[in-house]
């Protein structure tokens, strides 16, 4: 290996969408590399590829095995690879050269759809590497010690792009996308969001957890656990606009508001011995649950809506009179002085009492703070806590 910078950079799917877009893709890189650096781009399925292949599925099969839906979702990312790999190479300065998740030995463990990575071989791709190739790696799947076609989950191709650049020691792993860093807020929803210049990785942690878009849960833990330099920036324009780093920045003030409008929620009823047994069993089948209550066999969960039939099944082995509310949202606030007793906090609940909100459960943590919301309406309450924080 030379002597060169290494820098992994990261395209997801609305980058990729049209040729037109991924020629613009393709200027950025070959642009990257002018800068001197050996470089690395990890790619998405173009546009809404792999929404359209779930759908084919289910079209087929109501309940389609996870085996051959990883076969099935890992073909969007394998087409991206190639059209953006021939576009460099159209532009003539560099040759580029694409590989799978499997062919760069990205190993993981057997968790079909969802699976968990174990390590990254690299061999053919620091050999390209050494030839001065940049290399287009397919995000978002890999090879399960069993030899079997994994995925990652949705938004793993930002985890392949960390786990990759941890293998290679990286300067630099760049998160490019039409969002150019980390907001206040969502700025398709409130266009007078703040971008967030540097924040550390437990807060980029706790936004992503709380239902933000712009980076992937499980690729910051990976960033975090690794020390992985992760940045964001633009797809558009090339440039970097959030960096997220281990520093101690001491803001001591909420960092962002975030609203996740994907949750399902599922009251029920159980014995407190088997309510407590639950934890394990929702860990087991790897449920990420959103809102997690139990008190005297009363109980209360979040998940999101693809993941209700799965709670279901595990629930109707303990649990009695199931009822299902798709209307419901979470809001967050996140930031490193907004737990309950803060001023932060205090300024929080105030607001939703002049809104007249009623939320019907409420989260704490050392960097957050949620509550449960009905989704109408959800949208005005989501501006009014930013403007609260952000806007005065």
């Amino acid at each position: 290996m030379n002597n060169k910078p290494i820098v992994v950079q990261k395209y997801g799917g609305s980058s990729l969408a049209t040729p037109e877009l991924i020629k613009r893709v393709a200027q950025n890189v070959v642009a990257r590399k002018d800068e001197g650096v050996d470089l690395v781009v990890v790619v998405s399925a173009m546009g809404k590829t792999t929404d359209e292949f779930i759908k084919l599925a289910h079209t087929v099969n109501a309940n389609p095995d996870k085996r051959e839906m990883d076969m099935l979702l890992s073909v969007g990312e394998r087409i991206s690879i190639s059209v953006l790999a021939l576009a460099i190479n159209a532009i003539g300065k560099y040759q580029a050269v694409s590989y799978t998740g499997s062919q760069i030995g990205l190993i993981t463990d057997n968790n079909h759809t969802n699976a968990r990575v174990l390590e990254v071989k690299g061999l053919r791709l620091r050999e390209a590497l050494q030839e001065d190739k940049i290399v287009v790696i397919a995000g978002f799947q890999g090879v399960s010690i069993n030899k079997e076609i994994t995925t990652l989950g949705r938004g793993g191709s930002d985890t392949t792009a960390v786990a990759v650049a941890a293998a290679l020691q990286a300067d630099s792993c760049e998160i490019m996308s039409d969002i150019d860093g980390i907001y206040t807020a969502d700025p398709k929803r409130i266009p007078v969001a703040r971008r967030i210049d540097r924040i550390h990785y437990d807060e980029a942690l706790e936004m992503a957890a709380a239902g933000a878009k712009m980076l992937h849960k499980t690729s910051v833990e990976f960033a975090k656990r690794h020390h992985v330099p992760l940045s964001l920036g633009s797809t558009f324009t090339g440039q970097i606009g959030t960096i997220v780093t281990d520093e101690n920045l001491s803001r001591g003030a909420a960092s962002g508001v975030v609203i996740d409008r994907d949750v399902a929620v599922i009251r029920f009823s159980t014995r407190q011995e088997d309510g407590l047994k639950l934890p394990l069993l929702f860990s087991r089948e790897k449920l990420f649950l959103k809102i997690w209550q139990c008190v005297q066999g009363l109980a209360i969960i979040g998940v999101s809506h693809s993941d209700i039939s799965t709670a279901q099944r595990i629930l109707e082995q303990t649990a009695q009179y199931l009822n299902v509310d798709e209307r419901q949202a979470v809001l967050s606030l996140v930031g490193t002085g907004v737990s309950i007793g803060s001023e932060a906090a205090r300024k929080f609940f105030t607001a939703l009492d002049e809104l007249q909100v009623t939320y019907s459960a409420v989260m704490n943590g050392e960097l957050f703070v949620r509550v449960l919301i009905p989704l109408e309406g959800s949208d005005e309450i989501y501006a009014a806590i930013h403007k609260q924080f952000f806007e005065n």
